[in-house]
């Protein structure tokens, strides 16, 4: 489900734009690097997370448990708020710095990608939260839906803008499956 989120966008961009399409493909990778950068530093943290939660879930500790991951969910919040402003503020000039090329980076989509970011890692550990409590069904569950909405979004929405349908369609997934992640944890 993870891969379907992180690849499907320029994959089917890739697919359904003819022969402008591997560099719109590109670009769009580009774009959702915002996510995928965070994704891969979070993913060392994310791995000390679950031992930990399950530590303080098998001995019992319910607040602490709760704290860490409230703890957990704001430093994702804080974070993804800063990059957010700074994609308002400098997105456009910061990915033309990094990446150039002959697309014009759309500061509304870097900061719909940067929100989206913020949700995917807030679900990510959720996840985490869920599979403490022996809830792996139910999470995967979650994460194979939200991954097949995000695809059939993707395969069915007929924007005329490719690129802002990736980022609309990367938010709106994430937030979805970070509210589906959250219901879950709270019923746990």
């Amino acid at each position: 489900a993870e891969q379907t989120f992180l690849n499907a966008g320029p994959l089917l961009v890739e697919a359904s734009e003819g022969e402008g399409g591997a560099a719109l493909a590109g670009f769009t990778f580009n774009v959702l690097l915002i996510a995928r950068a965070p994704l891969q530093l979070f993913q060392a943290v994310q791995t000390s997370i679950l031992p930990h939660l399950t530590r303080m879930r098998a001995s019992g500790e319910t607040d602490p448990f709760r704290r860490s991951v409230n703890l957990t969910l704001a430093a994702i919040a804080a974070f993804a708020a800063c990059v957010a402003l700074v994609m308002l503020a400098a997105g456009p000039l910061v990915m033309d710095l990094l990446f150039g090329g002959e697309f014009d980076y759309e500061r509304g989509g870097l900061v719909l990608v940067s929100l989206g970011m913020g949700l995917y890692l807030a679900a990510a550990t959720l996840n985490q939260a869920l599979l403490a409590h022996g809830r792996a069904p139910q999470a995967a569950a979650a994460w194979v839906a939200c991954a097949a909405a995000f695809a059939l979004f993707l395969l069915l929405a007929d924007f005329d803008d490719r690129v802002l349908q990736v980022e609309i369609a990367f938010l709106g997934a994430a937030a979805v499956l970070c509210a589906l992640l959250h219901t879950l944890y709270r019923r746990a």
